[in-house]
């Protein structure tokens, strides 16, 4: 059973001026636009938000091409179907919506990635834009720390470097990421990061470097799913010689390092080769997906929540003191419950509520085979009382 919300979607032309934004009322799942009409938001409930800020085609002749000096012109190819492919599979793959945010404006017009000045070169429509923009993540990162405290920004690009990788940029130049783990590992390292938030309280309680490039860092995951990355425990680092994007305008301005609000940023530089086959493309977005759906349930917040995009409310339970944790999510087969009691048991319930496993026995792996794709509840027990409750998506 395959969980698929029907997607109604509304479009908003805001018509006042940008700071209407903070005053509306904004429903997941429903797109909006800012006051130029060149900046789109999906609203979403989940904690994610995703960035396409190089993405988007349209020239209009009203607005001049920036001739500012140093400027970057070229768009990066296929980065705004990839953030909308990502938006797509959050919501089949979990029944809630990330944020999206899109620039329209083809770069040469207006650069989503720089701060004002460069960005729009004086052009007052383009001002209003680069606000609406910026209000907008500011608008999703307000919605994420309210409702789950923290959460993830991802910056999509596109590189035309030779090195066909993805590359991950923390803000950490090449010469920084060379350093041994008990460096990065440092204040003054930590300091400069873009999860800076997240190094300082995340489940695993994983260190700097361990998240950078550790067998659980969001490089290491997409390595594993056939996305060669930098960095991540398979390529430490790109070498001082090697191009590199670390990170720009948005990881600064919308990440943990300069704004301790609980919101990480990571910016995705995806290499030509997987943007530009569509085939290839499809995977990468399922495998973006599934990266940041895990990277999330590994360090942020594994448990579900009866606010959790108003999905499975019928079902109470407590949030314990005990850190308790499963693995993989999603998962295929078999499934691994992490958790320091040896005595307790298990049931699992459907979207529905309906109970569709139990076991009396402390068992912490599940063969979960019998099982229709769709999302699931866990629920851990002691003594006949619920004391952990976590979702999970079976594949």
């Amino acid at each position: 059973m395959k969980i698929l919300l029907k997607k109604y979607t509304i479009i908003y032309l805001f018509t006042f001026l940008p700071n209407v934004i903070f005053s509306q009322t904004y429903i997941p799942g429903n797109t909006y636009y800012d006051a130029t009409g060149y900046v789109e938001y999906r609203a979403g409930n989940l904690p994610i938000i995703i960035s396409a800020p190089h993405g988007g085609s349209l020239e209009p002749a009203t607005i001049p091409d920036r001739l500012c000096t140093g400027c970057v012109y070229e768009k990066d190819a296929w980065t705004k179907p990839i953030a909308e492919g990502m938006y797509d599979k959050f919501v089949q793959q979990t029944g809630c919506y990330p944020h999206l945010i899109i620039n329209l404006l083809h770069r040469k017009k207006f650069d989503a990635n720089r701060d004002i000045i460069e960005a729009a070169d004086g052009n007052a429509t383009v001002e209003q834009a680069w606000t609406g923009y910026h209000q907008f993540i500011d608008l999703a990162k307000s919605k994420i720390t309210n409702d789950y405290g923290r959460g993830l920004f991802l910056d999509i690009h596109g590189h035309g470097h030779t090195i066909q990788r993805i590359e991950l940029g923390y803000l950490l130049v090449n010469s920084e990421l060379e350093l041994a783990d008990a460096t990065l590992n440092t204040p003054a390292l930590i300091n400069e990061s873009s999860i800076k938030g997240l190094v300082a309280n995340n489940i695993l309680g994983s260190s700097h470097s361990d998240l950078l490039r550790g067998p659980n860092s969001f490089g290491e995951l997409l390595d594993n799913l056939n996305f060669l990355s930098v960095p991540s425990q398979t390529i430490p680092f790109p070498t001082i010689t090697e191009p590199y994007f670390e990170g720009g305008y948005n990881t600064r301005r919308h990440g943990s390092r300069d704004n301790n609000i609980g919101i990480d940023a990571i910016q995705i530089e995806l290499n030509q080769d997987i943007r530009n086959d569509s085939n290839t493309r499809e995977i990468l977005i399922n495998s973006l997906t599934t990266v940041t759906n895990n990277y999330i349930n590994l360090y942020y917040n594994n448990q579900f929540s009866t606010n959790y995009c108003n999905l499975l409310s019928n079902i109470e339970f407590s949030v314990p003191e005990n850190k308790n944790w499963i693995y993989p999510n999603p998962v295929y087969d078999l499934i691994n419950i992490e958790t320091n009691l040896n005595d307790f048991d298990v049931e699992i319930y459907n979207y529905l509520g309906q109970k569709v496993f139990e076991s009396i026995l402390s068992v912490k792996k599940i063969n979960l085979n019998f099982l229709n794709s769709g999302i699931y509840l866990i629920q851990l027990k002691k003594d006949n009382q619920a004391f952990d409750t976590m979702k999970f998506i079976k594949n």
